[in-house]
């Protein structure tokens, strides 16, 4: 075996264990987690048995183990970018029903079987053979046209998760920002690498994508621990806080609007989430047409004050945040 297939298959290992090890990890605690959990470790489930399937297609010394090692690959490839797509769902508060699920796992179930089945009809890969120039486990192929279908299904379904993560940007406050980060990144580098993939600028006869996935395991993990996703999650805060009866508009260190709940939206309608990262001294006299009856002084110091403007107003401010309060 050369230094180069060696290398291939150890970040291949390192991604499916990864991966294993998230599964599990979150497996054992999902009584201490949200919903979410469940989804997560059907990704990182269905993640390392892709990975698991990719390395030993690279230890095979026939067509016949490459045959049989590519279809044990989809039975997690393909499934895994939809079950992530869920994921990312749940976790920015879009509601997973059943139906979903069904519908997603359509095209990877059909794809599974056209695999499986290809020597029949060579839809999937119109050729299927051991590269006639590097020689096993090295693969030639040639796609099809459910290759065509299924590739547009995984990139959609990353993409798309992709930019639900980006959507929640800008409504999402720093403390939960390294979460969306690790989604991002997690979504973002197999895109990336499938795309450089198909336009042939890898190796040769080699699927690159599970040797990158290391990557985003390890952002997940480094969430999980850093900043506990699962416990505690942008979507559950954000149930929390709409939920309070009292108005409280949150801004930044710099006196930015950075969020605002429901009752403050109802209490001043002209509030609008394009107004996040404007100073809240021009925020406010938007709303009341005055100027702030009180001057923000010392960031690192707490203080409470009450004003009035249709009704009592607290203003609470910390070295983290200042949270302004309409009674």
């Amino acid at each position: 075996m050369n230094l180069d297939l060696t290398a291939y298959i150890t970040l291949i290992c390192t991604s499916g264990v990864l991966n294993l090890y998230l599964c599990f990890y979150v497996f054992i605690k999902r009584h201490h987690y949200s919903n979410i959990a469940h989804l997560f470790i059907l990704h990182t489930g269905f993640t390392a048995i892709y990975c698991m399937g990719a390395a030993f297609s690279l230890l095979s010394v026939n067509l016949e183990e490459m045959k049989f090692w590519t279809v044990v690959q989809y039975v997690g490839m393909p499934f895994s970018p939809p079950a992530g797509l869920l994921f990312v769902m749940q976790y920015v508060g879009i509601k997973v029903r059943k139906k979903h699920i069904f519908a997603l796992f359509i095209i990877p179930f059909i794809s599974l079987i056209m695999v499986a089945t290809n020597d029949w009809h060579h839809l999937h890969y119109r050729v299927f053979e051991i590269d006639p120039v590097l020689g096993a486990p090295y693969i030639h192929q040639e796609i099809g046209p459910w290759y065509t279908i299924h590739g547009m299904f995984i990139f959609s379904s990353m993409f798309v998760a992709f930019l639900l993560a980006v959507y929640r940007w800008k409504e999402t406050a720093k403390a939960y920002r390294l979460q969306l980060i690790a989604l991002m990144v997690g979504q973002l580098v197999p895109i990336v690498t499938a795309f450089v993939y198909l336009m042939g600028f890898t190796p040769q006869g080699i699927d690159p994508v599970p040797m990158v996935l290391w990557v985003s395991s390890f952002l997940y993990l480094w969430s999980i621990n850093s900043s506990r996703m699962f416990t505690v999650m942008p979507v559950a805060k954000d149930a929390i806080f709409n939920s309070i009866n009292d108005g409280v508009i949150v801004l930044d260190e710099a006196y930015r609007l950075i969020e605002f709940n429901l009752a403050s939206k109802n209490m001043f309608p002209q509030l609008k989430k394009a107004m996040f990262g404007k100073r809240f001294a021009d925020i406010w006299f938007t709303l009341s047409g005055s100027s702030f009856p009180f001057t923000f002084e010392n960031k690192n110091s707490s203080q409470e004050l009450r004003v009035f403007f249709r009704g009592p107003i607290s203003v609470y401010i910390s070295s983290s945040h200042l949270s302004f309060a309409v009674c």
